[in-house]
């Protein structure tokens, strides 16, 4: 995949598993432990600088606790449904717009999602579906629906894309932008390492191939069965009015972080950024509290967990949102946490 715009991640599952058996055998050949068939609880902090982490073997639900001085929670991300409740959408409760009709992406992309959605449908003749969201969920989850098979009975704008934020193709350089004729973007937009033209905010594989196709890019016919609509406020009635009109509404709104329970010397839990919407990460990957606080020896990776690479780990200066992908987890990012935790270790040794 050397050259390429991003791997598939059927193709990463099986360099994963080689990597963990061999990064697990290192682990145990230098006197570490590594406790797969186990899931931690939560964590305590039991004294200055050391916690417990209560752990349970989930062959026979033994429990029992771990000291550790630096906690890392990878523990990835999960479109909780709550959200959906208080979720609004072009002003109105989207609960209240789909009226039954609603799935989220996650739903669909997952192993079986397809099958539900055409169960959903049988019978519609011309269905009409409703995907709301800007990320790479809601793009992935189109491109998904246009070429399952069995095909599903797709007309022209048989599925609406609802989003707020313009679609933005990656591109490896200027250069290669400008050669298909793009040009949506300005200095902000450039990353100042790579050269990457919206390095983090472009989307990638299948769902760069839509996005180009729909926004007609050099010379590229969009597809008929997709409709685009930015919504462009509270009161946009034609975003109202294609979820009201759905068979299928998609909620591709990104995913919250699974953030593990904290709790201080006292029992009492400590709450954090995570549980009120908000990053669960500062810039330098620490875990924080609600008031924005990083927790010692608490540390955040992976799938929503809301770091954005700023300086020599490059990334375009007009980018927000969050960053997630697995070469900067194990590069720069996962290096960010090993420098702090070696530099804790060091200090305490002192």
């Amino acid at each position: 995949m050397r050259g390429a715009l991003g791997v598939p991640l059927t193709e990463v599952g099986p360099l994963l598993r080689a990597t963990g058996d061999r990064l697990t055998d290192i682990v145990r050949g230098n006197g570490g432990v590594v406790l797969t068939g186990h899931e931690a609880l939560g964590a305590k902090r039991v004294g200055d600088g050391l916690w417990s982490v209560q752990v349970r073997r989930l062959a026979d639900g033994h429990v029992f606790e771990q000291l550790a001085r630096n906690i890392v929670v990878a523990t990835g991300g999960h479109q909780p449904l709550d959200r959906l409740a208080t979720q609004r959408v072009a002003g109105a409760g989207l609960m209240e717009l789909a009226s039954g009709r609603l799935l989220q992406s996650d739903d669909v992309l997952t192993t079986g999602g397809f099958e539900k959605v055409a169960d959903i449908l049988t019978g519609k003749r011309a269905p009409k579906i409703a995907v709301i969201g800007g990320s790479t969920s809601a793009l992935t989850t189109i491109a998904l629906l246009l070429k399952s098979q069995p095909p599903l009975p797709l007309g022209a704008g048989a599925i609406t894309l609802l989003h707020r934020k313009p679609l933005r193709p990656f591109y490896h350089s200027v250069e290669a932008a400008h050669a298909e004729g793009f040009t949506d973007f300005g200095a902000d937009d450039i990353c100042p390492v790579s050269g990457f033209v919206y390095r983090l905010a472009g989307f990638r594989l299948e769902a760069r191939d839509l996005v180009l196709r729909m926004l007609g890019i050099d010379g590229r016919v969009p597809d008929p069965r997709v409709a685009l609509h930015r919504i462009t406020g509270d009161d946009d009635a034609v975003a109202r009015a294609a979820i009201a009109e759905a068979d299928l509404v998609i909620a591709a709104l990104g995913y919250r972080p699974i953030a593990m329970p904290i709790a201080d010397r006292d029992g009492a839990q400590i709450p954090l950024a995570a549980h009120d919407g908000k990053p669960m990460v500062d810039r330098h990957c620490r875990i924080v509290d609600d008031q924005g606080a990083p927790i010692p020896g608490l540390y955040g990776l992976g799938l929503a967990a809301g770091f954005v690479p700023w300086g020599a780990l490059g990334g375009e200066s007009s980018f927000s949102g969050q960053a997630n992908g697995l070469w900067l987890w194990q590069n720069d990012v996962g290096l960010m946490i090993i420098d702090q935790v070696m530099a804790s270790k060091a200090l305490a040794a002192a």
